[in-house]
């Protein structure tokens, strides 16, 4: 197997600093390499929330909300080529102090949350205000410290609100949670809550930053590399939800390595979020295998320090059924490129037969290449066979070429488009064909047919 793990090179970019600052700052951090993320963030002087490793999106801005309990602000920070301070609003948090346990507590949970779902005035009771947003408490976290409750929103008001007043909601004058609903997207949008926020040097962050994206790296290049031990290690316990994960990969990978197939996973979108002790490093997972992709889907991962080196608490899909285990996703994604590989491979064997039957010849075994309600040029099958029966006769010799031969395939239909030379005895032409196949009983037949002559 052909494993493409490419390595994209990283930089940051001080800003604001005077050239000779500049110059020294390059000359003392390396650049870091790794194919999970196609930027390293870049910095400034400005003091920002430690809980931001990295906020970045490939083709787009990404944003989050920042909820710090005890000035009772709420902040959303707009990430790109710098992390930057958009907004500041005062927010009100539940009435208790201290990390949510139980439900009616009246306290704000705290960590890295998502949000999951949103209701607009119409939907609401007059008490959560113009707008809502359901907050996806308890998270894998809260679950593995037996932390319950539920129906934490961040929302608005319709009264002005005051200090450590809710029930445990984060809440927001309207006007506010206008301004700032524009920016949220489901399942994408953190919001991480915090009793104080650690405010840093955005150049602290470099360390945390390469050292988590070194370790998703080599995460990601256990499993691509098949090194079950590797990956293991990589996690604070073995999980065995991801027993289905290997025995698929264990199964496809050595077939693929044999026929020479080129795979590799990416991580992409990448944001890298703490919310001490731990950080959530979100990204979309995406498998390639020859020419095609496949995202699988938006995987968090819960990370946690472990002496010199990270581990992986746990790994949830975001916006996934809850009967979806972890490693089922993407065994499923395997299975279906797999799939798709056994039938672009397939119909190039069928092509490749089709073009040997009708060079040699042998009606027969070119009519099993054909669908039996075969029909083109006005012709059905048997009207198409007896037509290259005297084609046969009449020509001594027949010579089928095909060159760029391109398949596109979609369920249990396909098509394979090619330049075809054809030279015979008495007759040549090149030109564009495609066949139009469906799988018929397990087999691919050609239904149609199309031919385009560019030149004889």
């Amino acid at each position: 197997m052909i494993v493409s793990v490419a390595f994209v090179q990283k930089s940051f970019r001080p800003v604001l600093v005077t050239l000779l600052q500049y110059l020294c700052l390059f000359a003392l951090l390396p650049f870091a390499h790794s194919s999970v993320g196609s930027h390293q963030p870049a910095y400034e002087d400005e003091l920002l929330p430690d809980a931001i490793i990295s906020l970045r999106g490939e083709n787009r801005p990404r944003y989050a909300i920042v909820v710090e309990k005890e000035t009772q602000k709420l902040m959303l920070y707009e990430g790109g080529s710098v992390l930057r301070k958009k907004y500041s609003f005062p927010c009100s948090t539940g009435q208790g102090n201290g990390k949510k346990k139980r439900s009616g507590d009246r306290k704000t949970p705290e960590g890295v949350y998502f949000f999951t779902k949103a209701f607009k005035k119409r939907e609401l009771s007059p008490i959560y205000g113009n707008r809502a947003f359901v907050i996806d408490y308890p998270n894998f976290i809260d679950n593995k410290s037996k932390r319950d409750g539920n129906n934490i929103w961040l929302h608005g008001s319709n009264k002005p609100i005051k200090p450590r007043n809710s029930n445990g909601c984060v809440v927001m004058n309207n006007s506010d949670l206008e301004k700032v609903a524009k920016y949220i997207r489901l399942n994408e949008t953190p919001i991480i809550i915090t009793q104080k926020l650690n405010m840093v040097r955005s150049q602290d962050q470099i360390a945390d930053y390469r050292s988590l994206v070194d370790f998703l790296e080599k995460w990601k290049a256990a499993f691509v590399s098949g090194d079950r031990s590797r990956y293991r290690a990589c996690y604070t316990e073995p999980l065995t939800v991801q027993d289905l994960l290997w025995k698929t990969w264990d199964e496809l990978r050595p077939r693929w390595e044999q026929d020479h197939v080129s795979f590799n996973l990416t991580l992409e979108n990448i944001s890298l979020l703490r919310a001490n002790p731990y950080v959530v490093a979100i990204f979309d997972e995406v498998i390639h295998m020859d020419h095609h992709v496949r995202n699988v889907g938006t995987k968090k991962l819960f990370i946690a320090r472990d002496g010199e080196t990270w581990k992986i608490l746990g790994e949830v899909y975001q916006s996934a059924k809850p009967d979806r285990i972890p490693g089922s996703l993407l065994a499923k994604a395997i299975t279906s490129m797999d799939r798709l590989y056994r039938d672009r491979k397939s119909i190039a064997e069928l092509v490749g037969k089709w073009v040997d039957a009708w060079s040699s010849k042998d009606i027969d075994r070119y009519r099993r290449c054909y669908a039996k309600d075969f029909h083109a040029r006005g012709m059905d099958l048997d009207a198409w066979i007896s037509y290259k029966n005297r084609l046969n006769r009449r020509y001594s010799s027949i010579e089928v070429a095909v060159e760029d031969l391109r398949i596109r395939q979609r369920s249990d239909r396909a098509t394979a488009t090619f330049l075809q030379r054809y030279r015979s005895s008495g007759y040549r032409s090149v030109g564009v064909k495609t066949l139009y196949l469906k799988r018929i009983g397990g087999t691919w037949k050609i239904h149609r047919e199309k031919w385009y002559e560019t030149r004889q």
